[in-house]
């Protein structure tokens, strides 16, 4: 035992005040009765895609990296269809990771970042900060016609979309790859299956191959036929097999003379007129509604039972209905009526339109980009936005005297409010016919869409404008495997003739060294990103409207602080080394990088900076940070009481506790606030010794946003070292251990 004589008694006293300052400045730490943890909010985002590829995969890195800088993510992959009820309708997403399709060479997306866009899926608005800027530079976009002055106008609203609204987080734009058996000739991927078809044959049989007269191919379910409201990918690939676009335009968007239009003439500065081929007729108006494998031949369907058109109650049956100009007139007035569209903007710079007055398959049109000014001004994407699939009149139009108006001041007659609800424009969703290469059979949803050639089809291929051609198959199959790893697999066994392979890189690079495939590429028109939801708390919401004190950042609000605090946090780079072997092109720009002449490669750019997402993080001051305290937890018979101090960020305006007893269900305890952000909830004594206590705190702070912390449990009696401060062990054992090695010392001295 050491004494005071073991020492001198100014080194003793010195370590044994030392060691009672330890023991005053923990004063907690000698009281058992209490445990203390604290807790820093994290902020919980539900980020959502569909399945198939890596997609799924791309949604977990970002999980990963987010929870760095506290965002903790709940990925989950929906079946197609379901997903995109979820970015369209319900919205009941945060983030969502999609690809945006890339339109025709065009970079007015007004469609897609517009507030009134129909592919608006992040909540743009105008009311929001910087909302009506981005839509009046896009709005602008569309009057200059000076090419350097359209470039730098997008520069800048490019730059103001990424740094100032970031509505997303760009990913890539990855290289397209097809894969189709090496005896299938002619397909040319940057043209599509639709106009390859009349240049394709079979050079024999591929392994699995049973039917020459057949195409296989895989895709997810379609939802309408109608292009007036489809949004989706894969109902566009059925209308390109069923139907014609009024004028044809080629892979690098330039308008061709190889389509329903084969000339035109610029009348002045703001008026076109239009040729269109004659002899050229409706497919016959088949209803393949309640059709299926077992149904008659369509050649075999009576003319009594082919659908009627709304207008004076006739069909078609592939001889009686040509195609002339009052059908283009009016699928241009239909895309500009927000009676029957759901994209007006693509035709709402129609400022007039009709039939010529003395050639029934010539039609004119007038451009203005602003009808609401009185000044004429023209339209620099007019090109871009006549591919419109043509719309039979006379199955869709009416006698309805009742006027409206198209966005672009149009005066129409036909279409009314409640037209979509009649039974041709009903069935025309899904049961749709125009004058292309096919015509619908059947359908049957989750399984398979089977399409027949059509021998009314004109016989002018797209490509080279050659006559007298023919598809090659008799028949197309679209089979409904949404999974591209199950499309490949059958794809392999050979029950399927072309697969998309861009996103199954490993698979992709073997198929490309086996001589048995064809594999081709090309840098494709969609941009995959990272979408946030801006109607949502925190990412969006009020956040939205609350700008940041801190000094450089007034400029920018909470909601976008945290935006690009989740930008900043990704690390593209390492998902694209993983998952693409570094092939696909990382994005930094809401336009398509293929928008060359457009794309600003000078924009802010969130490259992995895991110090500026913390940085942007914290600017936010959004999450709340807990000191929670469990007194007499560990004690039977005490009442347990419960604190919760929030020491940091913004106020909190309401504490809850949940808690259950032997895992019962749930009691919920509003805690009561003693003083500013300091909460308690006494939950009594009756608990014996050993029971299970399990408990969360829900905290709600000044802007509204609610944030749980994560489920703490103890057993009542039982002391939990989680809790435990260990101060007081730590300083009896310096008390007793420094003495001795003083005497140690001294000794060694001594000797």
């Amino acid at each position: 035992m050491f004494t005071v004589r073991s020492m001198s008694k100014r080194k003793y006293f010195f370590f044994l005040s030392l060691m009672i300052l330890i023991l005053i400045l923990s004063p907690s730490s000698l009281n058992f009765s209490r445990a203390i943890v604290r807790y820093n909010f994290t902020i919980p985002l539900v980020l959502k895609t569909n399945g198939g590829g890596v997609k799924p995969d791309i949604c977990l890195y970002t999980a990963q990296y987010l929870r760095d800088i506290g965002i903790e993510v709940e990925v989950r992959v929906e079946e197609w269809t379901v997903f995109l009820g979820t970015i369209h309708t319900t919205q009941d997403f945060d983030l969502a990771f999609v690809t945006l399709e890339g339109g025709t060479g065009s970079p007015d997306l007004r469609n897609v970042y517009a507030e009134d866009g129909s592919q608006n899926i992040f909540g743009l608005t105008q009311d929001m900060p910087y909302g009506d800027q981005s839509e009046e530079m896009q709005n602008q976009g569309v009057t200059t016609v000076d090419l350097d002055a359209r470039q730098q106008l997008y520069y800048e609203w490019q730059q103001l979309m990424m740094d100032k609204l970031v509505p997303m987080l760009p990913f890539y734009s990855a290289r397209n790859y097809i894969a189709t058996w090496a005896n299938t000739e002619g397909y040319n991927i940057r043209w599509g299956i639709s106009d390859s078809l009349p240049y394709m044959n079979y050079n024999g049989y591929h392994a699995g191959q049973v039917d020459l007269t057949e195409f296989n191919i895989a895709d997810a379910n379609w939802n309408d036929l109608n292009p007036l409201m489809s949004e989706d990918s894969s109902s566009s690939f059925i209308q390109s097999l069923i139907m014609e676009p009024i004028v044809q335009m080629n892979p690098d968007f330039a308008p061709l003379k190889t389509g329903l239009v084969y000339d035109w003439d610029q009348i002045d500065e703001n008026h076109y007129q239009f040729w269109m081929l004659d002899d050229i007729f409706w497919n016959p108006s088949y209803n393949s509604i309640d059709r299926d494998s077992n149904s008659v031949p369509l050649p075999s369907i009576p003319t009594g039972e082919l659908m009627v058109g709304l207008k004076t109650g006739e069909y078609s049956d592939g001889n009686n209905q040509q195609v002339t100009a009052k059908d283009a007139v009016f699928t241009y007035i239909a895309w500009a009526n927000s009676v029957v569209s759901e994209s007006t903007i693509h035709c709402e710079w129609i400022s007039d339109i009709y039939v010529d007055p003395v050639d029934n398959l010539s039609f004119h049109i007038h451009v203005d980009s602003d009808p609401e000014t009185p000044e004429i001004e023209g339209y620099a994407d007019m090109w871009a936005r006549l591919p419109r699939y043509c719309l039979p009149e006379f199955f869709l139009n009416s006698t309805n005297p009742t006027v409206t108006y198209t966005e672009g001041g149009v005066e129409t007659t036909g279409l009314y409010p409640g037209i979509t609800d009649t039974p041709q424009w009903v069935a025309y969703l899904a049961s749709a016919f125009g004058c292309g290469k096919y015509s619908l059979d059947y359908a049957v949803r989750n399984s398979v869409t089977v399409l027949k050639r059509s021998p009314y089809w004109f016989g002018k291929g797209a490509i080279t404008g050659e006559t007298g051609l023919t598809p090659f198959v008799e028949t197309i199959k679209v089979r409904v495997i949404p999974d591209i790893s199950a499309a490949l697999a059958q794809f392999k066994a050979g029950k399927l003739d072309i697969v998309d392979v861009s996103n199954l890189p490993s698979d992709r690079k073997i198929m490309q060294a086996n001589p048995q495939y064809d594999v081709q590429t090309y840098l494709g028109n969609s941009l995959s990103c990272l979408a946030f939801n801006l109607r949502r708390p925190l990412i969006g919401g009020s956040s939205n409207e609350i700008f940041l004190l801190d000094e450089g950042k007034e400029m920018y609000t909470k909601a976008t602080a945290l935006r690009k605090a989740i930008c900043y946090a990704i690390d593209r780079n390492e998902i694209n080394d993983v998952l693409f072997d570094g092939e696909s092109l990382i994005c930094h720009s809401p336009l398509n990088p293929s928008l060359s002449f457009y794309y600003y490669n000078d924009i802010i750019k969130y490259d992995y900076n895991l110090e500026k997402a913390k940085e942007w993080f914290d600017a936010t001051s959004s999450v709340p940070v807990m000191d929670l305290t469990v007194e007499n937890h560990h004690k039977v018979g005490k009442n347990i009481n419960f604190i919760a101090d929030y020491t940091s960020g913004p106020n909190v305006t309401n504490s809850i506790l949940t808690y259950s007893v032997n895992y019962s269900l749930p009691f919920i305890a509003p805690m009561i606030k003693e003083k500013d952000s300091y909460y308690t909830s006494d939950i009594g004594s009756d608990y014996v010794e050993n029971i299970t206590i399990e408990f969360t705190i829900t905290a709600t702070n000044v802007f509204g946003n609610d944030f749980a912390a994560g489920v703490f449990s103890f057993r009542v009696g039982v002391k939990y070292n989680e809790f435990l401060a260990s101060y007081p062990i730590i300083s009896l054992l310096v008390i007793l251990v420094i003495p001795v090695i003083f005497r140690v010392k001294r000794r060694k001295k001594i000797s």
